[in-house]
């Protein structure tokens, strides 16, 4: 249970960044800015990030 809920979280907070890097990106490449898009992106990097994570904790347990 415990690493369901820390993939939730990991997935949550990667969102949340997406969005904000998303829009302060497209504020300063001067584009409009699509919440779809930057959401999408946001979701497939916190999946990969996830799968390396949890690759990594694999590889690394004692």
């Amino acid at each position: 249970m415990k690493t369901i809920s820390t993939n939730l979280t990991t997935l949550f907070w990667g969102i949340v960044y997406g969005e904000i890097i998303g829009y302060i990106g497209s504020a300063l490449v001067q584009v409009p800015f699509t919440k779809t898009i930057a959401m999408n992106v946001a979701i497939v990097g916190a999946i990969i990030a996830l799968v390396f994570i949890n690759l990594f904790k694999l590889v690394m347990k004692p």
